[in-house]
């Protein structure tokens, strides 16, 4: 894998449940990102480590923080408003362009503004939302009661109050929430009134509703350049995985059944099992049905669903990657009505049949990152030298890949080359543009 360093520091922020450097299992899980891929191609990265559950608001600052240094402070109003407590210890893209929004209106106090940001980059990020909060009981800002999402919800409290009691437990997997230390009871946690239904958590902000809302209010967006890297609901079957798995089953039950045979099936199972599990750890997680299920539910509930905002369609948002639509990766639709907290009222999109402003939702334009395999010029691909004078601030470039919502993570078996061409467009282009002007 060929070096692309960057001038400017790439800073790579996790989506919900997933995690920095420090890993799961007492670190011995998977790396969240290629970090050694990264680390051959660009040593000018940071990786930031925010709450697995928290409110965009919340992750930006802690990111913030992590990259500017000292104690976390959420705000004293925030923090007032969501009940937890103001000082912490030191979805992504949504993050992303939260923490540009409070580094723009200078919230933390340093004398911040828009030219600390140069770009902004989403892999599968839920810009407009996703409608899997609809699928698990998420309705007008409230958690139904004994709805998928309360027991979910409920499930995760649980362990939250369980690794804040005992930190050792914290070792297999951290949510690193510690603004939410103050929610010492049980009742709290399992109540689908209590602090599950807190509008200061991450499934919150994916209410397509109000994050159209949200982006509304986005300011300063053309001041940089964006880009969002958008995922499909395409999948590919393994067939020698799936082969050897119906063959160590059928081996295990016939070692338990055919007792003459059993040593046989046992030897064989001895070898086989290794392979496969060699061939599992290194499978492409990103194309294979392992979201399929999800994306299968999510597209069916999609039709059947209610209007959850003025102007809401169905054929739009039915395709997904198993977590995120993939109408809503192209850019953050917004909403012209600034104010509410139902997704029935009559507030109409701004930008769901047409572009949205510049300064609040940006432009979207479709482009191909694979342009050196395609014999035609694209005047839109951001990596075309012959496009280079095209590329222009607050215009959100679109590039698609065959991946589900795993894309450009570890699972991802082609994440190295994204992250190469990604940073080749940043440095080739994006510095290039800045420097010059």
């Amino acid at each position: 894998m060929a070096s692309t360093p960057t001038n400017f520091p790439v800073v790579l922020i996790h989506g919900v449940f997933g995690y920095g450097r420090t890993r799961p299992l007492w670190n011995l899980w998977s790396p969240y990102w290629p970090e050694e891929a990264l680390n051959t191609m660009n040593q000018n990265h940071l990786m930031v480590d925010v709450g697995a559950l928290s409110s965009d608001h919340d992750r930006a600052c802690e990111a913030f923080y992590q990259l500017y240094g000292g104690q976390v402070d959420y705000g004293e109003d925030h923090s007032r408003e969501a009940g937890h407590n103001r000082f912490g210890a030191t979805f992504g893209a949504t993050t992303a362009l939260e923490l540009y929004q409070l580094i723009c209106a200078g919230f933390f106090g340093v004398g911040s503004n828009h030219r600390w940001v140069m770009s902004l980059v989403s892999v599968a990020g839920p810009l407009t939302g996703s409608t899997i909060t609809h699928l698990f009981g998420l309705h007008d800002l409230q958690m139904v009661p004994y709805s998928l999402g309360h027991f979910i919800g409920a499930a995760l409290g649980v362990w939250f109050k369980l690794h804040t009691d005992w930190p050792i437990l914290r070792q297999i997997f951290d949510f690193k929430m510690p603004q939410w230390q103050c929610v010492n009871t049980f009742r709290e946690i399992l109540s689908p009134y209590g602090r599950i239904s807190s509008t200061d958590l991450a499934v919150f902000n994916l209410l397509p509703r109000e994050r159209m809302t949200r982006n509304a209010e986005l300011i300063h967006m053309d001041k940089i350049f964006l880009v969002s890297v958008a995922t499909s609901s395409h999948v590919t079957l393994p067939p020698v995985e799936i082969a050897l798995i119906l063959v160590v089953f059928v081996l295990m039950v016939a070692a338990v059944v055919c007792r003459p045979m059993r040593l046989l099936f046992t030897l064989a199972l001895i070898v086989l099992i290794p392979v496969l599990y060699s061939r599992l750890r290194a499978l492409d997680y990103a194309s294979i049905p392992s979201l399929y299920a999800l994306l299968l539910v999510m597209r069916r509930h999609v039709a059947t669903l209610h209007v959850i905002f003025d102007g809401f369609d169905r054929t739009l948002w039915g395709d997904n990657d198993g977590a995120v639509n993939l109408y809503s990766m192209l850019q953050p639709w917004a909403s012209v009505m600034p104010d509410s907290d139902s997704e029935s009222t009559t507030s109409t999109s701004s930008s769901l049949s047409q572009e949205a402003d510049v300064t609040t939702a940006s432009k979207k334009v479709s482009a191909d990152l694979y342009r050196d395999e395609l014999n035609e010029l694209n005047p839109s691909d951001p990596t075309d030298h012959l496009a280079f004078a095209t590329l222009r601030r607050g215009v959100w470039y679109v590039h698609r890949v065959e991946r589900n919502h795993m894309a450009g993570t570890h699972f991802d078996k082609y994440s190295p080359e994204l992250f190469q061409r990604l940073f080749r467009v940043m440095a080739n282009q994006i510095e290039t543009s800045t420097l010059a002007e």
